[in-house]
Parts: C-alpha cells; sequence; structure tokens
C-alpha cells in the first residue's frame, strides 16, 4: 500500500507541475495574441492613411470591409481566448481543490489505519489473556460451571469481534478503492 499510496501522490505532484506550466504557456500565447492585435492594429491605421492619399479621397469599400472582418474575426479570437483563459483558471482552481481532498483523504487513512491496528493489538492482548485465564483455571480446576461457560461466551465474543474487525477492515478498504477509483475517472473526465 505504502508503495502504490507513494506512486499515486508522485503522480499528482507531476500532473501538478503539468498544469502549472500549461497556465503559464497559456498566459504566454494570450500575450502574444494581445501583442499580434496591437500590432495589427497599428499596421490597419497605417494603411487606411495611405490609401487615402489626399483628404478628398475614402478608403475603397472593399478594403474597408476586409478591415472590419479583421476587426470582428481579432474580437471574436480575443473573447475566445478569454473564455479559455477563464475555463482554465477553473479547472486549475477544482484541481487544487482535488488535491486538498487528496490530501485529506490520505490523513484519514492513515489515522484508520493506526486505529485499526491499535485495536488488532488490543484484541490479540485480551484473547491472549483470556485464553491463559482459562488454561490456569482448568489446570487448577477451582471454578464451578458457570465460570467456565462464562469464559467460554468470552471467548467466543472476542473471536466473533476479532472476525468483524477483519470484515470491517476488508470493508473500509474496498471502499477506500471504489472512492480513488472514482477520483481517478473524475480527473480523467476533467482532462479529457
Amino acid at each position: 500500500m505504502g508503495t502504490a499510496f507513494s506512486s499515486s501522490l508522485f503522480g499528482l505532484a507531476g500532473s501538478l507541475v503539468l498544469g502549472f506550466l500549461d497556465l503559464q504557456t497559456g498566459q504566454s500565447q494570450n500575450r502574444f495574441y494581445t501583442d499580434l492585435e496591437d500590432w495589427l492594429a497599428g499596421q490597419t491605421r497605417l494603411s487606411s492613411g495611405a490609401l487615402s492619399g489626399d483628404g478628398d479621397q475614402s478608403v475603397p469599400a472593399y478594403v474597408q470591409a476586409l478591415l472590419e472582418q479583421t476587426a470582428d474575426s481579432l474580437d471574436k479570437l480575443q473573447r475566445t481566448m478569454t473564455r479559455s483563459e477563464e475555463s482554465k483558471s477553473a479547472a486549475n482552481t477544482q484541481f487544487m481543490e482535488l488535491t486538498s481532498k487528496l490530501g485529506a483523504l490520505t490523513d484519514t487513512m492513515h489515522t484508520e489505519q493506526m486505529l485499526m491496528q491499535k485495536l488488532a493489538e488490543g484484541q490479540l492482548t485480551q484473547k491472549a489473556l483470556l485464553e491463559k485465564f482459562v488454561t490456569s483455571a482448568n489446570a487448577g480446576g477451582g471454578m464451578d460451571d458457570a465460570s467456565k461457560g462464562h469464559l467460554r461466551n468470552i471467548d467466543a465474543y472476542a473471536q466473533r469481534m476479532v472476525e468483524e474487525m477483519q470484515n470491517g477492515r476488508e470493508d473500509t478498504i474496498s471502499q477506500i478503492r471504489q472512492e480513488i477509483r472514482l477520483l481517478a475517472r473524475t480527473i480523467a473526465a476533467k482532462d479529457s
């Protein structure tokens, strides 16, 4: 379990690094498009001034239409890039929340594992004491039948508790595995 947990944390850290790099490249691309748009806007102003020649002539209609279409296309591109950046920002926020939830889940699993281990040690110690007591009582012969019956009941209950604890541990592990599978599917769906 330690190796699997370590490898999943390593994968999570790698994914965080790749997400950060993706965010940085997206911002660089946005800056490039903004600079390109500013440069194109500067070029269109120069071109329209050069085409007009003297003040009485106007820009030809097809050039005017082409410039308006280019301006509209650049405006649409800018809106698309803004929406894309907002989407990436939201995805990064969700990814960070998922990371914190996975960390909390890991802490919870570790705490539960320690608790289960302590319970198992306590159960084994109680069982050993009961067996020692029953053995000494049988050897000494100083117990009546009612006490022996009570001791057998206690031993049966202790055995049942150990079995239920093992079953509970298996159920907890299977539930945790299902949660991790669900998280992996969610992450895979968000990456798609």
